[in-house]
């Protein structure tokens, strides 16, 4: 995980290096809305002991973004979302409770420009994030089980998606916005008590409406 870090961190900051000649700050968003959530379940039986479906939670961001060269931007993240998923086992319902901290950085392309529309645009792209499990809760039935403590679920999640969003432009200074977000890990999230051969990866589609304020 860490070579895949600091590979991530050596191509942003050379992504940022070459194109900083021609960047400028667009707009700081605020963001909140739902996520759902499941999990993606593999092992190396054919045996699905767990027909896993998805729970919602909450999602809140706050993004900074740039422009440079016309339709692009580079945007980066700040997040707290809920994650998990929740199965029934045996005639018990089980829920996993994933409370997640995030940072991250979005590339956007402006499909429609505002600035030729004028009042909305149409951006898509992809995302990659970094998060910390800040919390962990598996409830079986109503017995809750502390997964930090268990060591259940492993502290960080490498994870990207795609990005599918539009903004309207309220004022010259205030924009609203729309976005569709897929999201999924990029490797194992369970901890110690993974068995060999079994991965367990988030799986997730969120809604967000956002405020955004112009730099510019």
């Amino acid at each position: 995980m860490r070579k895949v870090f600091f590979f991530s961190l050596f191509v942003s900051l050379n992504f940022i290096s070459f194109s900083q000649r021609n960047m400028r700050p667009e707009e700081v968003t605020l963001v909140g809305g739902r996520a759902f959530y499941s999990f993606l379940y593999k092992d190396n039986t054919t045996e699905n002991y767990f027909n896993f479906e998805y729970k919602p939670g909450f999602t809140y961001s706050v993004y900074y973004s740039l422009k440079f060269r016309y339709r692009n931007v580079l945007r980066f993240e700040g997040s707290a979302f809920q994650a998990g998923s929740r199965a029934i086992y045996a005639g018990n319902l089980i829920q996993w409770n994933l409370n997640y901290l995030s940072l991250g950085t979005s590339y956007l392309f402006k499909i429609i420009d505002k600035e030729q529309r004028k009042e909305f645009s149409i951006y898509a792209g992809p995302t990659f994030q970094f998060s910390y499990l800040a919390r962990g809760q598996q409830v079986v039935n109503k017995l809750n089980y502390n997964l930090k403590q268990t060591d259940g679920f492993k502290d960080w999640n490498i994870h990207s998606g795609l990005i599918v969003g539009t903004k309207y432009l309220a004022t010259q200074r205030v924009h609203l916005s729309i976005e569709y977000r897929f999201d999924c890990s990029l490797g194992q999230i369970e901890g110690a008590d993974a068995t060999t051969g079994q991965i367990t990866r988030n799986i997730g589609h969120i809604g967000t409406v956002g405020v955004g304020f112009s730099l510019r």
